[in-house]
């Protein structure tokens, strides 16, 4: 499961595109330069865990407080989903 967030200059590069896989082994935030249609990497996070609080101290440093809230909810959102799925 993939989202881009397209937020622009309240963040670092522009994009922050999330990678849930369907194994569920970790969490990938790539941070993506969206200056003239570039699409570099610009930095990279992985996760092995969904730890809410570093995921968060790590996207409070690339964007606003408003924008890590509303990435961190559809992160939880989607891992819950993909882990009752699996469950299943």
């Amino acid at each position: 499961m993939t989202k881009t967030f397209k937020i622009g200059e309240y963040a670092v590069g522009g994009k922050i595109k999330v990678t849930i896989p369907k194994t569920l082994t970790n969490i990938k935030i790539d941070i993506l330069d969206s200056n003239y249609g570039t699409g570099k990497l610009v930095n990279q996070y992985i996760y092995y865990s969904f730890d809410r609080i570093r995921i968060e101290r790590d996207l409070w440093q690339i964007t606003t407080t408003y924008y890590t809230d509303i990435i961190t909810s559809w992160i939880s959102k989607n891992w819950k989903v993909e882990l009752a799925k699996n469950l299943i």
